[in-house]
């Protein structure tokens, strides 16, 4: 921050921070979290990010990298995860982690008759997984039935830690809607504690998938003229 006040002396107000931080801030002043003290944003792209939000303030933490939701440990010994650490949430529900559930269930069931079998790791996506699920596909249903799972518990034990209003989704793989938010909500509420049970909302984001960065950005800087 003191290099960016140093190279920016005009701006009386700069803020910095990660984008899932900044979209949870966005969905606070622009978004479906409007009038809530207490939510958390998950954001599903090529990674797993969070931003957590008590009492109104978003949570940094004492070094400013509080809220890496992602990188709790699902299944210990797992997946490598992009972090270099292994067993992470972000390993199996991010779009790429998706990605590697579809392969491993065309390997698992010698799916040569799947929608999928036809595309490379490289040139498959989390939208074709959709496309195919939509037309039926078992493995393709069974991606979003296994991430749903993954997700639902890591939502859960966000809801142990923070015991939020609500959880928003946000990034390409909500665009699936209930093939992704059924089975979530549904592994959530297997992995909640009873005092916790059908009380925790899970929304998709009502940011705009193209804006979100910008305007949490903005809603960020004006959080801290409030101060």
């Amino acid at each position: 921050m003191d290099l960016l006040k140093a190279e920016f002396p005009e701006y009386t107000y700069l803020a910095l921070t990660n984008d899932a931080n900044a979209a949870a801030i966005g969905e606070m002043v622009y978004g479906g979290a409007k009038g809530m003290k207490n939510f958390v944003m998950y954001t599903l792209g090529t990674g797993v990010g969070s931003g957590l939000v008590v009492n109104g303030d978003l949570v940094y933490g004492h070094d400013g990298f509080a809220g890496e939701c992602g990188h709790t440990t699902l299944i210990p010994g797992g997946r490598l995860c992009g972090c270099g650490a292994k067993g992470h949430l972000e390993a199996y529900c991010s779009a790429p982690g998706m990605k590697r559930t579809a392969f491993e269930l065309l390997a698992q069931y010698n799916a040569t008759d799947s929608l999928l079998a036809k595309y490379s790791f490289e040139d498959m996506t989390s939208k074709i997984i959709y496309e195919a699920a939509v037309k039926g596909d078992k493995v393709a249903l069974e991606v979003f039935e296994l991430t749903g799972n993954y997700l639902g518990q890591g939502l859960a034990d966000t809801v142990h830690h923070l015991s939020p209003e609500a959880i928003f989704l946000f990034g390409g793989p909500t665009a699936a809607g209930d093939y992704i938010f059924k089975p979530t909500i549904a592994s959530m509420e297997n992995h909640l504690l009873p005092i916790f049970k059908d009380k925790i909302k899970v929304l998709p984001s009502k940011l705009s998938m193209g804006d979100a960065a910008i305007v949490g950005a903005s809603a960020l800087v004006w959080k801290e003229m409030e101060k």
